[in-house]
This record gives C-alpha cells, sequence and structure tokens, in this order.
C-alpha cells in the first residue's frame, strides 16, 4: 500500500495516535467521542498549514476531498514535501481529482528526490508494481533502499526483496538484518515475517520460541495473518504447549478479518470439538466462509460436509461442486474424491474418461491413492485400454510410497506375473511388508484363518492362499474382505474381480455375490437383469441359499427373466429346505397370493 505523508505520532488531548500504522479510524472515533471545541492540540506548526488532511479525513470539519485536494496542490506548489507526496497520493487514488498515475509519479518523485521517507517509499511501491512507470524491480529496491534509513515499512520490503532475489541479489543475512531493523522500530509486518524466518530456519538458526514471540507481537498490532500464526502455534505446539482454546480464540479473531485459513481451521476445531463445542453447523458456516473465500482445502472440507449431512443436509450435486472447486485449485486430494465422483456418477453423470484424466493428474503428482486408483483403471481397462504393464507401474508407484493396498496388488502381480515377470518371493514379502509382518510362507500357510487375530492378518494369509493351484475358495475371500472393507480398503471393482476369478473356477458363492453387487450397482457396470438372473441361477443350482432365495424373488416379480409362479414356489422351497426362514416366510405368502 502506498502511504499519505504526516508526522508518524501526534497527540490528541493526551492520546497519542500512531498515524503510519492505519490509525485513522480509531482518530475519527476519538473525536466523535469529544466535544470538539475542548480538544487540546499538540501538532506541530507546520501540520497545521496542511488543511488538506483534515478535509480529506473529515477531522474537526466537514470531509471534503476536493478542498483537501486544492490544499495540498497549493502547499505542493510552494515546496512542502508532505503535500507533494499526499498529493500523489490523491493523483493515484481519485482523491479530489481525477485519477492520473503518471502524475501520481511525478510529484512522488518530486518529494522523494528531496528526502521524504514517504515519498521514496512509494515510488519504490511505483517501480515495484508498474504505477505511472514502467515495472522495474531494481529501481524499487532502490527507493525503498533510501526509504529504509528511517522508515519501517521499508526495511520490511527490504527483508523481503532480499529473501525472495527481487531487484537484487538473494541474501538470507541481508533479509533477517532488515527483517530485524523494522521489527525492533515496531513493525507488524517485519515481526510476522521474522517469526515466519525462525520458525522454517530461513535465514536464522530454527527457534520456535522466537517465532511464536514475534508472532504474539505482530498479533497484538491487529496484524491477521500473524493471528491466524498464533493461533496456529497454539494449535501444533510451536514455540508454545498445546492449548485449543487458544488456538480457537486466536483463529477466531482471525477469521472474523476474513482470513481464509483462519475460517478453515476454525471450522475443524468445531468439526471435532477441540477448543470449543463440537458443533457441526458452526463448522459449516466456517467452511462455507473460507470456501467462497477461495480456500482449497475449505471448499474440499465443505464437499465432505456435504456428503455426510453435517451441518447441512446431504447433497451430493454440492459436494460434487465444491470438489470440483478445489480440485481446479491443484489440491490433490480433491482430484482423487473429483475422479471418484465422475467413476461413481456422484452428484454428476458417469464419465469414466474424466475421471481416469483427472486420476492421471493427481497421481502424476505423487498421489499414492490416485496412482492405485490408476492402476486400477490400467488393469480393468477403466476410461483407458486395459494395460496390465501400465497397471503394474503405477501400483508400483503407490506401493513404493507405503500405500498398503497397492503393495497387496503389487505382490499379487508378481506372484502370478501379472504386467513383470513371476517373482513370487518379491510377492511374498510385499504381502508381508502391507501388514508389517516378517513371517515366511510356511508359518503363515500353517494357520487357520481362525487361528489368525486381526482383519489385516486374514487379508494376508488369504492372498497367500491364493497362490496355490487350489485357490477358488482365497480368490472368494479376498472378494468378500474388499467387498466388506475387513482390514483394508473397500473397494467394490477389486472385489468384483475377486469373485469373478473365483467364479471362473466354478465357485457357486462367487456366483451369488457378483448376481448380488451387480443388482445393486447395474447401472454403474452396466450389467443388464437378465445377466443378474443368470448368475443366481448358476449359484442357486450349486446349492446357494441366498441365490436360492433372490432367483425365486425375480421369478415372482418377471425381473430379468419371465415371471414364473411355479419356478419362484420351486427355488422359495429349496432355500426353505436349506434353512432360509425368509424363504418359507415368502413362500407361504406367494401360495397363499395364489389361492
Amino acid at each position: 500500500m502506498n502511504t499519505m505523508s504526516y508526522y508518524q505520532f501526534e497527540n490528541f488531548n493526551g492520546l497519542e495516535i500512531n498515524l503510519c500504522k492505519d490509525e485513522l479510524n480509531n482518530m475519527e472515533k476519538y473525536f466523535d467521542l469529544l466535544d470538539k471545541n475542548s480538544i487540546e492540540r499538540n501538532i506541530n506548526k507546520k501540520e497545521l498549514d496542511d488543511l488538506g488532511y483534515y478535509y480529506q479525513y473529515g477531522i474537526e470539519r466537514k470531509k471534503d476531498e476536493f478542498k483537501a485536494f486544492e490544499f495540498y496542490l497549493k502547499l505542493a506548489e510552494e515546496g512542502n514535501l508532505s503535500a507533494q507526496n499526499n498529493l500523489g497520493y490523491c493523483y493515484q487514488n481519485g482523491i479530489g481529482i481525477k485519477k492520473d498515475e503518471k502524475k501520481a509519479f511525478e510529484w512522488y518523485l518530486k518529494a522523494a528526490d528531496e528526502g521524504d521517507i514517504y515519498a521514496q517509499y512509494n515510488l519504490g511501491i511505483c517501480y515495484q508494481n508498474g504505477i505511472g512507470i514502467n515495472k522495474d524491480d531494481q529501481k524499487a529496491f532502490e527507493w525503498y533502499f533510501k526509504s529504509a534509513k528511517e522508515y519501517s515499512q521499508a526495511q520490511n520490503i527490504l527483508g523481503n526483496y532480499y529473501q525472495n532475489e527481487i531487484g537484487v541479489k538473494k541474501d538470507l543475512e541481508e533479509s533477517i538484518y532488515w527483517y530485524k531493523k523494522a521489527a525492533e522500530n515496531g513493525n507488524k509486518f517485519a515481526q510476522y515475517n521474522l517469526g515466519k524466518c525462525y520458525e522454517n530456519e530461513k535465514g536464522v538458526e530454527k527457534d520456535e520460541i522466537k517465532a511464536f514471540k514475534l508472532y504474539k507481537k505482530s498479533a497484538e498490532q491487529e496484524y491477521k495473518d500473524a493471528q491466524f500464526q498464533l493461533g496456529n502455534c497454539y494449535d501444533q505446539g510451536i514455540g508454545t504447549e498445546v492449548n485449543k482454546t487458544k488456538a480457537f480464540e486466536m483463529y477466531k479473531i482471525a477469521a472474523e478479518k476474513e482470513h481464509d485459513i483462519a475460517q478453515n481451521n476454525l471450522g475443524s476445531l468445531f468439526v471435532y470439538g477441540k477448543g470449543t463445542k463440537k458443533d457441526y453447523k458452526q463448522a459449516f458456516y466456517w467452511y462455507n466462509k473460507a470456501a467462497n473465500n477461495g480456500n482449497k482445502f475449505a471448499q474440499y472440507n465443505l464437499a465432505e460436509c456435504y456428503i455426510y449431512g453435517c451441518g447441512v443436509e446431504k447433497d451430493e450435486t454440492k459436494a460434487f461442486e465444491y470438489f470440483k472447486k478445489s480440485s481446479d485449485q491443484g489440491y490433490l486430494d480433491a482430484q482423487v474424491q473429483l475422479g471418484y465422483c465422475y467413476d461413481q456418477g456422484f452428484g454428476t453423470e458417469v464419465n469414466r474418461t474424466k475421471a481416469f484424466e483427472i486420476s492421471k493428474i493427481a497421481a502424476e503428482k505423487g498421489h499414492v491413492v490416485a496412482q492405485y486408483n490408476l492402476g486400477e483403471y490400467y488393469e480393468l481397462g477403466v476410461g483407458i485400454n486395459r494395460n496390465e504393464v501400465k497397471a503394474f507401474e503405477y501400483y508400483e508407484k503407490s506401493a513404493k510410497s507405503g500405500y498398503l493396498e497397492a503393495k497387496f496388488i503389487l505382490g499379487y502381480y508378481y506372484v502370478n506375473g501379472i504386467g513383470t515377470e513371476i517373482n513370487k518371493e518379491k510377492g511374498f514379502e510385499l504381502y508381508n511388508e502391507a501388514t508389517g509382518k516378517s513371517s515366511n510362507v510356511e508359518n503363515i500357510l500353517c494357520k487357520n484363518e481362525d487361528e489368525i487375530d486381526d482383519d489385516l492378518g486374514k487379508v494376508n494369509y488369504w492372498y497367500h492362499k491364493s497362490a496355490e493351484n487350489d485357490n477358488k475358495l482365497a480368490l472368494y475371500k479376498l472378494g468378500e474382505y474388499h467387498e466388506l472393507g475387513k482390514g483394508i480398503c473397500k473397494n467394490t471393482m477389486r472385489a468384483i474381480e475377486f469373485y469373478k476369478k473365483s467364479a471362473d473356477q466354478g465357485f457357486a458363492d462367487a456366483y451369488y455375490k457378483l448376481g448380488h453387487l451387480y443388482s445393486n450397482n447395474g447401472i454403474q457396470f452396466d450389467i443388464s437383469k437378465e445377466k443378474v438372473c443368470e448368475l443366481y441361477k448358476i449359484a442357486a443350482e450349486g446349492g446357494n441359499v441366498e441365490a436360492q432365495k433372490s432367483l425365486a424373488s425375480l421369478y415372482g416379480r418377471g425381473e430379468g427373466t419371465e415371471k414364473n409362479i411355479e419356478l419362484a414356489i420351486y427355488w422359495y422351497n429349496k432355500a426353505a429346505e436349506n434353512g432360509c426362514q425368509e424363504s418359507k416366510d415368502n413362500l407361504d405368502i406367494l401360495l397363499e397370493e395364489q389361492e
């Protein structure tokens, strides 16, 4: 921001006001509270001549920006440096005169050449941003350097220039020098910036306690970024003990000043009841504020609120909308979720090609779940042509980053030579690595499933068993664990693949599972009712009770087949004979209807 010229401190009836720190509002409020005729001003005589300032801000007289401009112009033409700088400010911002950035630059230059520190600072801003003159970082640096001899704001800018190599060679030592100088002069921005340096070890040794103290000083001057950072220190225990209540208080102060990260973090404290009572409606309120302020993390969190009905009614379309907003800003987790939305038709139409494309973006940026999903797309030919070599490549990337599911599937690929050469030893090693165990194959296979305590261990057991020649049960069990999310993430597509492999070996229960999953997700997998009926029939003939019951129901309703009450009665009877009470009840109802 450009700055006006006036004495840094003025005393109004015993109240010292720092005019260089944006305290004009406080000053105006102060005047409103007093009888203006009784105010004793202790102002330098030279400044009393500058009536433009009082007309500009309506101090002791009616606000009149045109008159303010006239006074600035008169004094500026008489050589008053402060008026020259203020006249430049008026031209730049269209105060009492038509906006003219070139004239603003000219008046700043007049005052700056004569040593006005505020005009020198303003010239730096002009050169930095191309205001009334061509952008020139080196020139900006030169003017900031002149102003920095006395002006803390310029000192802070120099720290930034040296830190980020703007108009000058990068020099962290010089950066720290200027940040310290400005911070010692009470500059809240420099105190914040210096705190960041101490926290992140930039140009100084890491010192979280010093960082905390500097953030606190800056926050006490109402700098919202510092207030947020102070809240973060209390939240994470940076330079101080964890104190969620204080974190909540500081986040709230910054959030009310529209600090989007503070708003998002405040929402999370409300979700988990940390530092305050759990309140989903308040969580939604603050996530929504932050999301509308463009915060990609809040947009993601808001989408989650719409999915689970957290503080708002469930709304898949809204969830999709906010996942997309977050994804468009490059948030990888949102890209993964957006891919899922396109894949499942969640809040939008199914579009497997888009699902693949978005997952690929996140996968290439190193997101382990996206890498796994991309492997699955290549394996199954979802949104892209089937390619087992590519599938192996992405499963390997995900596994190397520690993703448990990828380790199991990569192990399965090695054991069965899918997309790579057979290497059973490597495959078994990956199975054990996924469960955090180093047991050899013999030790695992000598046990029964019931002897293994945890679900993850059972998943490992069945993956090992799937390497045997007669592995239809093992493949079925792997399908079951993936379907139910036991010991491993729930994954319907993966479950179906294992059930298919088991069914191909004639395992009746696997046929039922395929029919059941297709029945509930037929549109997603583009499977007809006729195909579902066919799968149930194979399973029913193989003795699966659930398939017998389901097949009877299809015959009774005429779904996926012609309506056939005799066959419905037949299969309900079969299921009832096998101990299914529900089928017996359904049979009784059906027989009554036929009487």
